[in-house]
C-alpha cells in the first residue's frame, strides 16, 4: 500500500514490515508432512496454558526446551509437535537473527520462504510477546503458518509484535534461553544468515510449565493510546480498517530528535507530559482504493499548537508553509502532497491532530465524520 511511512504508526509498521520480511514470504517447502488434526478453540482461553508437553531442540550450541501451549494454541502446538516427532527440524538452521527482537528458524530452505506443503488454521493470539515466547511466523494472508517459528528476545519487542497480534504464541522457553542468546550472538544479524546455527535433533519430554507472568498494569501512555484508538472508525470508504496503537516509548527511537525536542518545548509550555504522546492508526485497502486514518495527541496540548511539528514528525515532509488549505463543510484542513498516490489531509480537533490519506473522491465524507 502507498505511503507506509505516513504516520508514526507507519513508522512502526515499517519497522515490523522490515523486521518480519521473512515471515511475510510464502512458505513453499517440499517435505511431505500432513497438517494437524486439531481445530482452534471455539472460545479462546484467557491465558497461555499447556499440559507440560515440551520439545527439546538440540542445537550446535546447546539445548533449548520449549514448553508448548497445547491447550491455548492446540493447532499450532500439535503442528510443532508433529514436525518435531517427524524429524522435520533436524539440520534446519536459524536463518534470521535481529538482536533485541527475534531469532527465527524452522525453514529447511534457509531463505525465509520454506516450510511444509500445507498451512495451518489461524488461532486467536493468547498471551503477550515477552522475552522467551515462541510464536509462529506467517505471512499477512490468513491461515499462512507452516513450520517457521521465532523466539522473542526482549520484552521491548512486544509493542511491534502486538501491533499485528497475528503470530500465534505456541510456547515458552523453559530451559536454554542463554543458548538462544548465544545463537543470536554467533552470527552477524541478517534475514538470510549464510551459515546458520543448526538444530541437530529434536525430542519430546514432559516439563513443569512455569506460571505465566502477571501482566503489569497499563501505563498512562498506554491508556492514552487506547483512548485515542477509541476515536478511530472501524470502516471508511466501504473498507474495513485494521487498527494499531503506538506510544512514544514504543516508536520514539525512530523519530527525528530535533522534532522531538521541539515537541518537548511545546509540551512544557502547556504543562503537559510528552511521554503521553500516542498515535492510533486505522487503515485498509483493496484493488479499488486505500484509506489510512491516524490520530496523534499529546494530552493537554491543543492540536493547533502541535500540528506542524507532528506533521513533520510523522509524514515525509519538511514543512507546511506552502501547503494549501481545503474546506469541507465547517472544517478546514491542510492538504499535503505525498508524491505518488493519495494526498494527505491534516487538521486539529481539541488536543488531537488527525491525518487522513485517501482519494480525493472519499476525503470529504471521511474528514467530516471524524470527531
Amino acid at each position: 500500500m502507498p505511503h507506509r511511512r505516513l504516520l508514526a504508526a507507519a513508522a512502526a509498521v515499517s519497522l515490523v514490515a522490515v523486521a518480519f520480511a521473512a515471515p511475510i514470504v510464502a512458505q513453499d517447502g517440499e517435505r511431505p508432512h500432513g497438517p494437524p488434526d486439531a481445530t482452534p478453540n471455539p472460545v479462546p482461553l484467557e491465558v497461555p496454558s499447556g499440559d507440560g508437553t515440551a520439545v527439546r531442540l538440540t542445537t550446535e550450541l546447546g539445548d533449548v526446551v520449549i514448553g508448548l501451549f497445547n491447550e491455548s494454541a492446540p493447532v499450532a502446538s500439535e503442528n510443532f509437535l508433529n514436525l518435531a516427532n517427524e524429524g522435520f527440524y533436524d539440520d534446519v538452521g536459524f536463518h534470521r537473527a535481529v538482536p533485541g527482537f527475534v531469532l527465527q528458524g524452522g525453514d529447511p530452505d534457509g531463505t525465509g520462504g520454506g516450510g511444509p506443503e500445507y498451512r495451518i488454521q489461524d488461532e486467536e493470539v493468547v498471551g503477550r510477546y515477552g522475552r522467551g515466547i515462541v510464536a509462529m511466523a506467517r505471512t499477512q494472508e490468513p491461515n499462512s503458518q507452516g513450520s517457521q517459528f521465532f523466539f522473542v528476545l526482549d520484552d521491548a519487542a512486544e509493542g511491534a509484535l502486538a501491533a499485528y497480534n497475528t503470530y500465534t504464541i505456541v510456547g515458552r522457553v523453559v530451559e536454554g534461553m542463554d543458548v538462544v542468546d548465544a545463537i543470536v550472538e554467533a552470527r552477524e544479524p541478517s534475514d538470510q544468515i549464510p551459515d546458520p546455527v543448526r538444530i541437530l535433533s529434536t525430542s519430546v519430554e514432559q516439563v513443569e510449565l512455569p506460571a505465566e507472568p502477571t501482566p503489569e498494569p497499563p501505563t498512562a501512555a498506554a491508556l492514552a493510546a487506547d483512548e485515542l484508538a477509541a476515536l478511530l472508525p472501524d470502516s471508511a470508504a466501504g473498507l474495513d480498517l485494521d487498527h494499531a496503537v503506538f506510544t512514544l516509548e514504543q516508536v520514539g527511537p525512530q523519530f527525528d530528535r530535533d522534532i522531538i525536542a521541539e515537541l518537548q518545548a511545546i509540551a512544557d509550555t502547556n504543562g503537559a507530559d510528552l511521554g503521553l504522546l500516542s498515535i492510533a492508526q486505522a487503515s485498509g485497502g483493496d484493488d479499488e482504493g486505500f484509506v489510512s486514518i491516524a490520530a496523534a495527541s499529546i494530552p493537554g496540548v491543543p492540536g493547533d499548537q502541535s500540528l506542524d511539528a507532528l506533521s513533520r514528525l510523522l509524514l515525509p515532509i519538511t514543512d507546511l508553509v506552502d501547503a494549501p488549505e481545503v474546506t469541507f463543510g465547517e472544517r478546514t484542513v491542510t492538504e499535503v502532497d505525498l508524491g505518488d498516490g493519495p494526498a494527505g489531509y491534516i487538521f486539529p480537533s481539541g488536543d488531537v491532530v488527525w491525518f487522513v490519506i485517501t482519494t480525493a473522491e472519499e476525503v470529504e465524507s471521511i474528514v467530516t465524520a471524524l470527531p
